[in-house]
């Protein structure tokens, strides 16, 4: 991280990752370009208030009346440009925006219950949600009864593609009553994902199941993730 320094006073230092160029200002931009070979245009990029955000809408004409007559010099830029929003969707792809799991129990009680006290854990399943898919790691235990086994259990990965979702629903589902009075149990929000079959054939379904309250959230932010896929798709 270096310093862009104007007469002799120190300006925000530039971000280290490229994933945050667009929230750069004028002077982080300069102080960048500057290290990449065009270090002769940081004054111009200051004077005409060239942000992060606004550098990918800049066209030929406007490099040009900025006073970068250079062909070359323009061609660097441009490219400059185009690395950092290369790198900037190459590390958001692999930002994770939200972590879950299974909620199994819907009191601790019965947990304990369960789990004979803590000496055989459940192991539930898992959730992650990314900026282009949602990754279900279900877990398919063995029970005797209604006691699920923490030993010999079988699993397996979904990566749930959001381009293709075609609706998020919440659907909530109250603890037993005994559970509900002995114990103030939650209940469940079950967050079902409907994703179209290839072709736009018949609708599948994923489920995430989440403690009560969980899942307006979830739904939200992945709702959020499909529609800025979507567009990105239609681009």
């Amino acid at each position: 991280m270096g310093d862009y320094v104007r007469d002799g006073t120190a300006i925000k230092n530039v971000p280290s990752g490229t994933d945050s160029y667009e929230t750069w200002s004028a002077e982080q931009l300069a102080e960048f370009i500057s290290k990449d070979g065009l270090a002769e245009y940081k004054e111009c990029i200051i004077k005409h208030k060239i942000t992060g955000k606004l550098a990918p809408l800049l066209s030929e004409l406007d490099l040009k009346e900025m006073g970068i007559s250079c062909i070359g010099d323009r061609l660097r830029f441009r490219q400059i440009v185009d690395t950092l929003k290369r790198k900037s969707r190459m590390m958001n792809r692999t930002r994770c925006i939200w972590e879950g799991e299974e909620r199994l129990y819907f009191a601790p009680v019965m947990e304990c219950i369960c789990t004979g006290a803590g000496c055989y854990p459940a192991d539930p399943s898992t959730y992650k949600l990314m900026p282009n898919y949602v990754k279900i790691r279900s877990v398919h235990p063995v029970r005797i009864g209604p006691i699920r086994l923490c030993c010999c259990n079988e699993y397996s990965t979904n990566n749930v593609d959001l381009t293709n979702v075609a609706d998020v629903d919440v659907n909530g589902i109250a603890a037993p009553c005994f559970q509900r009075f002995l114990c103030c149990a939650p209940g469940k929000d079950i967050v079902n994902i409907e994703i179209r079959g290839y072709g736009g054939g018949e609708l599948l379904n994923h489920k995430l199941i989440l403690r009560e309250d969980e899942g307006d959230r979830v739904a939200s932010l992945i709702m959020n993730s499909v529609e800025e896929c979507q567009r990105m798709e239609r681009e």
